[in-house]
């Protein structure tokens, strides 16, 4: 049954199109874009995370400190 499916979209299949190199050109931009993407979008929720843990470490220690003050 796959074979019969492959059969019947091999004219689809230009080689001429896929021996171009402007076409291996434009597929290997694509997918280092397409990476280059993903790793930035990681890389800023990584940053928020870590701000907001700073955040939270500050807010922290002023509390603990505070805490300290009152029970002297």
């Amino acid at each position: 049954m796959h074979y019969l499916d492959l059969y019947t979209q091999v004219n689809l299949l230009d080689h001429h199109v896929w021996t171009n190199p402007d076409t291996w050109n434009s597929a290997l931009e694509y997918t280092a874009k397409k990476k280059s993407s993903k790793k930035g979008g990681s890389f800023w929720i990584f940053g928020a995370v870590c701000c907001i843990g700073i955040v939270a470490l500050i807010l922290g220690v002023v509390y603990l400190l505070s805490q300290r003050k009152k029970n002297q």
